[in-house]
């Protein structure tokens, strides 16, 4: 009997052994299973990813190849110029406007539940300053702005940006032809010759961000013991493209955004045998785009905005902003400009920086001694006061505008001129306006990806 009930005590544990080894395998083996269905749940979702990762990177490339235009606002419009990219690697696009921003596009790319997207500008949406260089600029005379807002801080005070430049910046309130006038005299006068930045009242630029030079003073950006300039002044910015910050499209691509120009009823015109008429091209547009969104002028060539005789520009509310292109020529002002609403874009896409000596008629001698020789009385004389006033014969072949007077812009003034040395000698009152600019740029559809704008999974705050 006792041999029995240990031979079934014996039987017991071994069961209850086999019993426990075989839980273990099974469990091992659930695991097992699970690992591999995890591995593969993901490398599926990698796949997916990769999927939708190809078709977003499609359509961006045929963006930055051929642009994109969306300036109808219809989104089907939009994915009909993207349809070669539809279906990539088994993808599907999808474009929407921003519900809070209309200039801001989302386009993304899904692929199952994995998709990933960028966000997409519009033209006219560049950098926010109340003047932009992509070369260097050098401001005399008084100059009192109201500049680029920029980010609000808890203060209510707002991180204002008044120029951004590719070069260096130096301001000189006091002009070279100047004598030294006592410094006593300008601050009786409030400080008449100072340059200075203001936003509209109410509202203020922080300190670190608000550049004042007084009269008597110069700010250098090449002085590395300068003080005066503030950060609403950034200089030698690198990797600037202007006018894809401001067409939507690389520079490299510029006719493909003249092109959409005219076909958006831009006006286009030569100037290159006469500077004059560019004047004349800016009032004709002014006086038939009355009640317009906007007016598009494209100048090739030089731009003499001096009127001399003829009338002043429209004015008056029902003068819509405009926007003055002006390619591979020089800009010349003699006189008072008050206001100009919307953007001037200078650019010299086929021409270098040094040859627009040529078009203010400015001749070297062997000696180095510059001459200017221009037919036009009005161009000859601003070349005079360049070569008084931009003592380095280098510097002075590659100034690009030139006014002498008072010229008020509201909206944004670009200089697209790399290695090109902008000179203000004047009484410029730079005033940024949002709205003036955005309006300019209507119905230039052409969008961009903004950098550092890219997502995966989950899209942005506000997308």
């Amino acid at each position: 009997m006792r041999k029995t009930q240990t031979g079934i005590a014996t039987l017991v544990v071994v069961a209850s052994i086999a019993m426990i080894a075989l839980l273990m395998v099974l469990g091992v083996s659930r695991r097992a299973i699970n690992d591999i269905q995890q591995a593969q749940a993901r490398i599926k979702t990698q796949e997916y990813l990769s999927r939708a990762w190809a078709g977003l990177d499609c359509a961006v490339a045929k963006i930055y190849h051929e642009g994109l235009d969306l300036s109808s606002g219809e989104t089907a419009k939009g994915m009909a110029q993207l349809s070669e990219c539809q279906g990539v690697a088994g993808s599907r696009l999808e474009l929407a406007p921003w519900a809070n921003n209309p200039s801001l596009w989302r386009l993304s790319s899904h692929s199952h539940q994995q998709h990933v997207g960028v966000t997409l500008q519009g033209a006219g949406g560049g950098r926010a300053a109340a003047f932009a260089t992509s070369g260097s600029v050098l401001f005399y005379g008084a100059n009192k702005w109201r500049p680029a807002k920029g980010k609000k801080r808890d203060d209510d005070s707002y991180e204002c940006q008044s120029i951004i430049a590719g070069g260096d910046v130096k301001i000189s309130p006091r002009k070279p032809s100047e004598s030294d006038k006592s410094d006593q005299e300008n601050q009786k006068s409030e400080s008449k010759n100072t340059f200075t930045v203001h936003l509209e009242v109410g509202k203020g630029c922080a300190p670190e961000y608000k550049t004042k030079v007084p009269y008597g003073e110069v700010a250098d950006s090449r002085d590395e013991a300068e003080t005066l300039l503030k950060k609403d002044v950034q200089t030698n910015v690198k990797d600037m493209d202007l006018f894809q910050d401001f067409f939507g499209v690389p520079r490299s691509q510029w006719q493909l955004a003249k092109q959409q120009f005219e076909e958006k009823g831009g006006t286009v015109v030569d100037t290159h045998g006469n500077a004059s008429e560019c004047y004349e091209a800016v009032y004709n547009a002014m006086e038939q785009g009355s009640g317009q969104p906007n007016v598009k002028v494209w100048v090739d060539g030089p731009c003499d905005l001096s009127r001399g005789g003829e009338k002043s520009l429209p004015s008056g509310p029902h003068v819509p902003p405009v926007l003055l292109v002006v390619q591979d020529g020089i800009m010349a002002l003699r006189g008072a400009m008050n206001p100009f609403n919307g953007v001037i874009y200078q650019f010299n896409p086929t021409m270098k920086a040094n040859e627009y000596a040529r078009q203010w008629g400015m001749d070297s001698s062997q000696s180095g001694q510059l001459s200017c020789t221009h037919s036009d009385a009005t161009i000859r004389e601003l070349c005079q006061n360049i070569t008084a006033n931009v003592k380095k014969p280098q510097q002075a072949s590659r100034v690009p505008f030139w006014f002498d007077g008072s010229f008020r812009t509201e909206g944004a003034f670009i200089s697209d001129v790399p290695d090109g040395n902008t000179v203000i000698n004047g009484s410029l009152v730079a005033n940024y306006n949002d709205g003036n600019k955005r309006a300019s740029f209507q119905g230039l559809g052409q969008l961009r990806p903004l950098p550092n704008s890219y997502y995966n999974l989950t899209p942005p705050s506000g997308g």
